[in-house]
């Protein structure tokens, strides 16, 4: 196990864990959520995500490198699928998901992996920290830091149903720049054979 994995252990067995009820974001858009299908919430962590499509009535495997909170959803959520695993060391077969979720989590890797496992009109729901020269404490590593617009220009070409740019207070008081994107895949156009 790495020291990252391990870090989120320790912090998981902790009783005043920040991440504890689902990101606003996706309780806010929901209403975009299909009736079924199948998601995958990318670092899922505790589940409230990933509970949340399931009572949508979605099947949802979620995806973590901490077992303890893999251990703590699957009990306090049942019905989720959960995998072990280093992100992105993960294969998913093309079009496999209808939602997908990734929530305070950034590698760029990831990129090509979601734009190709998630199905022609499928749902990216994104929100992570940004970097911000007004608020951002350059002490901490600038590669789990979104750019300005980044998602914005990743997705391009897809249908960008919600995109913000914000700062948020964090548990402890102080200012967090974040981004969060919801986009919808587009659906290939089938070429006229005459």
């Amino acid at each position: 196990m790495n020291n990252t994995a391990e870090t989120w252990n320790q912090r998981y067995l902790s009783t005043n864990h920040s991440l504890s009820m689902p990101r606003t974001f996706l309780m806010e858009y929901r209403h975009f959520l299909p009736e079924n299908g199948w998601a995958l919430d990318v670092a899922m962590g505790l589940g409230h995500n990933a509970d949340v499509l399931t009572n949508q009535g979605l099947q949802v495997v979620g995806v973590d490198f901490s077992w303890v909170a893999l251990k703590q959803a699957r009990e306090t959520y049942p019905r989720l699928f959960t995998l072990l695993a280093e992100l992105p060391k993960i294969h998913f077969s093309p079009a496999s998901f209808d939602v997908i979720l990734n929530f305070w989590f950034l590698d760029r890797s990831l990129f090509p992996v979601i734009k190709t496992i998630l199905k022609p009109g499928g749902l990216i729901f994104f929100e992570t920290m940004r970097y911000d020269a007004d608020y951002t404490d350059l002490d901490g590593n600038p590669d789990y830091l979104l750019k300005t617009d980044e998602l914005k220009i990743v997705f391009k070409d897809w249908n960008i149903l919600v995109y913000e740019e914000y700062v948020r207070v964090t548990s402890r008081g102080g200012p967090q720049p974040a981004a969060h994107l919801l986009a919808r895949k587009p659906i290939e156009r089938q070429r006229s054979s005459n």
